[in-house]
């Protein structure tokens, strides 16, 4: 497919905005109106803006991938490079992009806020992707569709196979948010980008690499996505702080998977206990850090948990959800005292 004929034409047409800093980040820097008086934090030199290129910071996340740099661009967070996905895919009050309920409801807020309109599709009984009946009913002319796997709220993968039928068989992008692949038992699909120009894969060092508040999440695609994705990203959007600090945590990266063993083996836990408590239903399979479970009253125990210090969250109000509760898996003592305290208020 040409990848190509679907980006909006002002963005082929764009002359992207070359900063002092595209070329140049050492010598007698004299061209960005900077202050020359050194401020030093840490071995950052604050008084000079950051590489808009994310040099270091793409090669060390194409290494964790097993990519390549070309194919990768950092945002502030995961929502930054959908913004960079709907400038580039879709003109205002025009095109559509398409969901599968229920799923992360920040897709929606992206479509109305850039006045797109958003085609719906659902999950099967099973909470896994029906790439037939998606085809069949969305409409050839949208453009993007957004995937989440594991998918939140309901935590289980959609299925590698249903997914890469979308890539092949689907003329529009296929957008795979992958937050949580690092607790699941399945591989990312970074490796796939090669062979599908539409897919673009969303990741992010908030969940499993515990930097949730350095906000910056990447995407993975072809090099011609990347190089829009470049073209129409703001110059500096990335701090040299948070690229460092970035750099840091991808640093022997390997040293996390203890800690997403416990999560794991932690989840398993919690929905264990859930499952063996009887005033409550169904316990949604879950390959992420979190667990989605049918609970009676859902609002009023969401409330009550409050009470006591507990925060969890209702997804009562998500298409096939209702009276839900979606529980992030803690430290075993969190767990603990949630689990007494859920039985506690239950009926």
């Amino acid at each position: 497919m040409q990848v190509r004929e679907l980006v909006r034409r002002n963005i082929l047409e764009l002359k992207a905005y070359r900063s002092a800093r595209d070329e140049v980040q050492e010598g007698v820097l004299l061209d960005a109106n900077e202050s020359p008086f050194a401020v030093d934090w840490r071995g950052i030199q604050l008084n000079r803006y950051p590489d808009p290129n994310q040099t270091r910071l793409r090669e060390a996340l194409a290494d964790y991938t097993g990519t390549r740099p070309e194919q990768v661009v950092a945002g502030c967070g995961s929502d930054e490079v959908l913004d960079w996905i709907f400038k580039i895919f879709c003109q205002p009050g025009q095109d559509q992009v398409a969901v599968v309920e229920p799923t992360y409801g920040m897709y929606r807020v992206m479509a109305q806020t850039f006045g797109v309109s958003l085609v719906e599709s659902r999950l099967d009984r099973n909470q896994r992707l029906d790439a037939d009946a998606f085809l069949e009913e969305v409409p050839a002319s949208v453009k993007v569709v957004f995937l989440c796997s594991p998918n939140n709220p309901t935590g289980d993968l959609l299925g590698t196979g249903q997914i890469l039928k979308l890539c092949r068989e689907w003329r529009g992008i296929v957008v795979l948010d992958e937050a949580y692949v690092e607790f699941s038992e399945s591989p990312s699909l970074v490796s796939r980008v090669e062979a599908f120009p539409n897919l673009v894969v969303m990741r992010t060092l908030s969940k499993a690499f515990g930097r949730a508040a350095l906000r910056l999440g990447y995407a993975v695609a072809s090099p011609l996505v990347t190089s829009f994705f470049l073209k129409v990203k703001a110059p500096y959007n990335l701090s040299s702080l948070v690229m460092q600090k970035g750099l840091e945590a991808l640093d022997g990266w390997e040293r996390h998977r203890d800690t997403w063993r416990r999560i794991r083996r932690e989840r398993e836990r919690l929905a264990e206990e859930l499952a063996a408590t009887p005033a409550l239903g169904r316990v949604f399979p879950s390959q992420s850090n979190f667990v989605l479970f049918d609970c009676p009253e859902a609002g009023s125990v969401c409330r009550k948990l409050r009470e006591t210090g507990i925060v969890v969250r209702d997804r009562s109000d998500l298409p096939g959800l209702s009276e839900c509760i979606r529980v992030s898996v803690g430290t075993p003592e969190e767990n603990d005292l949630f689990l007494r305290e859920l039985r506690r208020i239950l009926p």
